[in-house]
This record gives structure tokens, sequence and C-alpha cells, in this order.
């Protein structure tokens, strides 16, 4: 087996994609895309124009990369990095940033659908503080959250006929962007009351898994999110969430995934993975008689590989396989 040390984590991670200042935003990221997407409005209320800027989705990335970031303006007239994070959005998603400096990022959602989220910069770091799951189009019904009052309005039906209820949503942490897709239906959790764990750390750490199913850093069988039995469990700073498959005359995969608090509030993120070829089971005679015939020396390969994740983005620190 191979093991390849990535990095050597101490401060900060660095901002990967994006320049640390810049007057415009072909000068800000350092990849040669054009799929790019940014609006500029007064985050801080000093009076200088900031910015956001998003790439396109790009399903080549696996995790590492950061494709979001806001930057503040400066005295130069340009723009310095406040931080990036690992959210790229998808194709036709809209941001926009009213005069009070909250930033609407609307995206299409798989269900035909669409979904809005607000967030405001406050206490040093950008919060979700609204949003909308509208869902007119396949189901006749949406949702509109209020993260500041804790209050949730769901209306259904159409025209006339639309019916409104507003309730209280249930205690949530404080939801950073970068520290949870920018996906509703990946985000049901949240109010789920039925939840046996609703302490608060067990919902920022559901955030992060839910990252790594969006972001595809797990296998894919792993990343069905509908599936709550993959979901983490656990307490006092370490969960763990596993995920097999079984597939006769294919293959065999198992993944564990451990997730542990750091001293810093950085989270590690240790996934092990192993498949078994059941390939040869196409060959097996009905009585096995053929087995040490058919059957390989070695039917398993495995991977280990470790991420910290800090402030909205994940970096890759070990591999082995």
């Amino acid at each position: 087996m191979a093991a390849t040390l990535l990095l050597a984590i101490s401060g900060s991670l660095n901002a990967q994609n994006f320049k640390q200042s810049g007057k415009n935003v072909s000068e800000l990221y350092t990849k040669k895309k054009t799929s790019l997407v940014s609006a500029e409005g007064d985050f801080d209320k000093d009076g200088k124009k900031d910015l956001v800027v998003s790439v396109i989705q790009d399903y080549t990335d696996t995790g590492d990369e950061t494709d979001f970031a806001f930057y503040f303006g400066n005295a130069q007239g340009g723009y310095t990095l406040f931080r990036a994070y690992n959210a790229s959005l998808p194709e036709n998603v809209k941001i926009t940033v009213n005069d009070k400096g909250v930033v609407r990022i609307e995206r299409p959602a798989s269900d035909a659908g669409t979904d809005v989220f607000l967030f405001r910069y406050q206490e040093g770091d950008f919060r979700l503080i609204g949003g909308k799951k509208d869902r007119h189009k396949s189901e006749h019904y949406d949702i509109s959250y209020n993260f500041l009052t804790d209050k949730m309005i769901r209306t259904d039906g159409e025209g006339k006929a639309k019916k409104s209820v507003t309730s209280a949503m249930p205690k949530l942490p404080v939801l950073k962007l970068g520290w949870f897709p920018m996906n509703f239906n990946m985000l049901d959790y949240l109010f789920n009351e039925t939840e046996e764990d609703r302490s608060m750390e067990y919902l920022t750490v559901m955030g992060i898994f839910r990252l790594m199913q969006a972001n595809e850093m797990l296998f894919w069988h792993f990343c069905d999110y509908e599936n709550p039995y993959r979901n983490p469990r656990g307490e006092n700073g370490e969960w763990i969430a596993d995920d097999e498959l079984l597939k006769p005359a294919c293959y065999n995969s198992f993944s564990t995934l451990n997730i542990t608090k750091q001293k810093d509030g950085s989270y590690l993120l240790d996934l092990s993975e192993t498949t078994e070829d059941r390939s040869y089971e196409q060959q097996l005679n009905e009585d096995l008689s053929n087995l040490d015939e058919v059957m390989p020396d070695n039917t398993q390969s495995s991977t280990r590989t470790k991420w910290i994740f800090k402030n909205g983005q994940f970096k890759q620190i070990f591999r082995e396989e």
C-alpha cells in the first residue's frame, strides 16, 4: 500500500482557486473557466463595494476545490478575499445583493422547483437568515424560512385556493455559509421533529456530512441522503457513518466515515473504503467445483482518505491505497 501525506495543517487553510486580492472577477479566480456568476454589494456597511463570486458547478471537482468566495472592497478600489468555500453552484443560479447587503442565492432544485437562500454578514461571518423552498411547479407548495424569528410558513395550493400555516422552527445552530449544502431537499433533517438526537453539535455534523454527499466525496451508494440509516451517529465530539453495497457477481463495497471534532473547532474526516471483486462469480459452476480456478488471489482493494474541514473548506491531508 502507498501512503501520501498531502498537507500539514497549520493556521488557516489556503484559498486554493482564489487570489487574495484583485480588481475584478477575471483577476481573482485563478483557474481558466468562463462559467462564473458574481454580484456586488456592501456587505459590511463601510461604503465600499464588496463582491461575491461562484463557479458554476464543476462535476470534476472532488470536494477539495474552493469555488465560491466573498471579497471585501479595499482602499485601492479592488477586492480583498474574506473567505473561500467548497460551494459551487449549478447552472441557472441567480445571485443578487440588496441595498441592505443581504446576499440572495436562487438555484434550481432537482425536483422541478427552486431554492432561495438569504445570507447576511454579521458577527464576522455570513449567516443564513432566511430562505424559501418553492415546489409549486411539481407539488404545489412552498415553505418560507425565517432564521431570525425561528418561524416558517407553509403555503399549499394555487391561486384562490392557497392556504398558509405558520409554525415555529425547532432550535437550530447558527447556519454559516459553507457548512451545509444549498439544497433544501438535503436539509430536511434540520426541521425533522422526530430526529432522536437534535443537539446543536449533531446538526452541525449532519451539515458537514450532507456537504460531503453533495460534493460526491463518498461512494455513490453512500451519497443517497434519503436513506437515514447512513447518517452519522455518536456524540461528545465523535461520530461514525457507514454504508455497504452487495452486488453478487459484480462487487461488494464497504464505507466507514469517522468524524472527530478538533480542539480548534475544525473537524477531522477519516474515510475508509473497501471494494471486493465478485465478478468471478459469473464463471462459477453451480456446485462451486471450479472456485479455486476462477477466484483471483486478491479480491480486495482499500482506500483511506482524511480531510480537515474548517471555515467552509475541505482540505485533504492524507490518502492511502
